[in-house]
């Protein structure tokens, strides 16, 4: 069972990789309280969980019938990822805060915390695929490799929210012109992994037609 469960465990959270979204989780929330911070934290891998959940159950179900392929996820995700490292890297917006006249904070743990950063294309294409593979591979029933898949994501989201909870000792060890020259440099970071993002996706595309 152990066995099992690693076959899934490992290889999404080597793909979530909750230490890079550290980063950007912090100059997101720079300029929150500890309570705000910990409920976006909350919510990011809340969110997240769910996400992968739903496509533990039906994944590949959902994206056959869309028609959508796992490209598509990539490129869309980039699409979003840059306009989040735009908005980071504009002159005189901290990234996070209210545009002038609204009150409330806008909420982004949902985007781009949840999606695409911790359950992006790569932690789906994890999850459908481990879906596909460890059921065939390890003689195992499929409603057992999905219980084993759903421990994984919430194992891995559990280690995700204690290492934002560690975003509080870099927000204080920067200070705010410190926080705001890293937030311009994770936006430009951002907008870099959102190319890379759609430039992978392109040549996965490229491959599996043969162009390649």
């Amino acid at each position: 069972m152990i066995e099992y469960f690693l076959a899934i465990f490992i290889p999404l959270i080597i793909i979530v990789n909750p230490s890079s979204t550290l980063a950007l989780f912090s100059a997101i929330t720079s300029s929150y309280s500890k309570k705000e911070r910990e409920k976006t934290a909350k919510n990011a891998v809340m969110y997240a969980a769910i996400l992968l959940i739903i496509f533990a159950f039906a994944g590949s179900a959902i994206l056959e019938y869309l028609g959508i392929e796992i490209y598509s996820l990539r490129i869309a995700g980039g699409i979003l990822l840059v306009f989040v490292g735009l908005d980071m890297t504009r002159r005189g917006q901290q990234f996070g805060e209210s545009p002038p006249g609204e009150e409330q904070k806008a909420d982004y743990a949902l985007v781009p915390l949840a999606m695409p950063s911790l359950s992006g294309p790569g932690a789906i294409t994890v999850i459908i695929i481990s879906m596909k593979i460890v059921p065939v591979e390890y003689d195992i029933a499929w409603w057992f490799a999905v219980i084993l898949a759903v421990i994984a994501i919430l194992l891995t989201m559990i280690i995700t929210y204690l290492i934002f909870l560690s975003s509080t000792f870099v927000i204080k060890l920067l200070g705010k012109k410190g926080m705001d020259a890293f937030t311009r440099v994770m936006g430009l970071l951002t907008v870099a992994i959102a190319v890379q993002f759609m430039f992978l996706a392109i040549e996965g595309w490229l491959i599996a037609n043969g162009f390649l």
